[in-house]
């Protein structure tokens, strides 16, 4: 009998309340796996848990009215603007805790590329790490980590992943657009032009299948890539009354502070 997920299918929320759930989902975590689609009121650069907050220059944040949140993944820096975002919780039991983290990764990136599959794209999974030239290491998809989802050489999903006393979570952003320049408005007006090369191989869904999918066509194929890899059905639910308490709780006390953002 094929194992039933849930599907949480949610609309635009700030920065704090995106964080504030996903972290909630894996605390909460019971037996059966989630995966969440959202997106951002905003535009909105997120950071990784232990990033520095010194990469990244708050002022051009502001005055580019970008808005800025610390994930509780790891990873670097994603301008949330023109993607789909989606976070996977898996409950922490085998045959996640007899593999590394870079299994675990390696095995939910291929569950992605079947999804992508399904819209038309030859998709792979990259082998071996990789810096892209001229790359400005604050951002995560001017880097090719072991096991990222490509396009030929361009990189079109950007994931990081943690793990939790009771569940694995995987957050992760598909880039259905991508326009360079509103991530050289948040460097210095010095740092730009060297900055602009690292973006070569950066992909975007639009300029593989040469048109822009709508979200709910991708967030199908996302879906229908787990099952067909992972033989998860998720099926359409929603949060339950204590995620939804601990969520607000967290979007409050921990993401919408400056002392969670700026403490690295």
């Amino acid at each position: 009998m094929t194992p039933a997920g849930r599907l949480l299918r949610m609309g635009a929320s700030t920065g704090p309340t995106n964080m504030g759930v996903d972290e909630a989902l894996a605390t909460l975590c019971r037996d059966g796996a989630t995966l969440r689609f959202y997106a951002w009121e905003a535009p909105t650069l997120s950071i990784g848990y232990s990033q520095r907050s010194n990469d990244i220059d708050p002022a051009a944040c502001r005055n580019s009215t970008v808005h800025l949140v610390r994930r509780p993944t790891g990873g670097r820096a994603v301008l949330h603007q023109q993607d789909l975002t989606y976070s996977l919780i898996l409950p922490l039991r085998p045959p996640w805790t007899k593999i590394s983290i870079v299994e675990s990764y390696r095995q939910i990136n291929v569950s992605l590329l079947r999804g992508l599959e399904t819209l038309g794209l030859k998709v792979r999974v990259g082998r071996r790490p990789r810096q892209i030239n001229g790359a400005l290491s604050p951002f995560c998809f001017t880097a090719i980590s072991q096991h990222e989802v490509l396009v030929g050489r361009k990189k079109v999903i950007g994931s990081a992943q943690r793990r939790f006393p009771t569940a694995l979570l995987q957050q992760g952003s598909i880039l259905l657009d991508f326009d360079p320049a509103g991530i050289l408005d948040l460097l210095r007006p010095a740092d730009r032009a060297a900055a602009a090369g690292a973006f070569e191989r950066v992909g975007s869904l639009r300029e593989a299948l040469g048109w822009l999918p709508n979200r709910l066509e991708v967030e199908t194929a996302i879906r229908n890539g787990f099952a067909e890899e992972m033989g998860i059905e998720f099926v359409e639910g929603e949060l339950r009354p204590e995620e939804l308490r601990l969520s607000v709780e967290l979007a409050a006390t921990r993401y919408g502070s400056d002392g969670w953002t700026f403490r690295h």
